[in-house]
């Protein structure tokens, strides 16, 4: 294998926790994406709706396949973006998960944007 990396990580799955805040930060409109350069991004998953959660601290599963579509290309770089909530953004956790026949490049970072929101629409 050389020194550069082709091969990329699959979404097979995915969990996003409440916070224990107040439900007027879970973010409303957002996306999981993931990109191969670092720059240009890809979405994955994407909600514009309620909150799916009813508790503080929860943790809800998404999969591939029921949740957002199968993989078809693996990804160097995920990021999660919040696009609208009713007041600032927190949730408590992601967590990615996937197919390991499409292991991670060890140089490869896991992204987000944490502390702010995304009014690009």
């Amino acid at each position: 294998m050389t020194a550069e990396f082709e091969e990329a990580y699959a979404l097979t799955h995915f969990t996003v926790s409440s916070a224990n805040d107040v439900p007027n930060r879970d973010p409303i409109v957002w996306e999981i994406q993931g990109s191969n350069d670092g720059e240009d991004f890809t979405t994955i998953f994407s909600h514009d709706g309620d909150s799916f959660w009813d508790q503080r601290l929860q943790v809800i599963r998404f999969d591939a396949g029921d949740d957002f579509d199968k993989p078809k290309i693996g990804y160097r770089f995920f990021r999660f973006i919040a696009f609208k909530t009713v007041q600032h953004f927190q949730i408590g956790e992601i967590e990615y998960f996937g197919d390991t026949s499409f292991p991670v490049d060890p140089k490869a970072k896991l992204t987000t944007t944490w502390g702010s929101i995304k009014d690009i629409r």
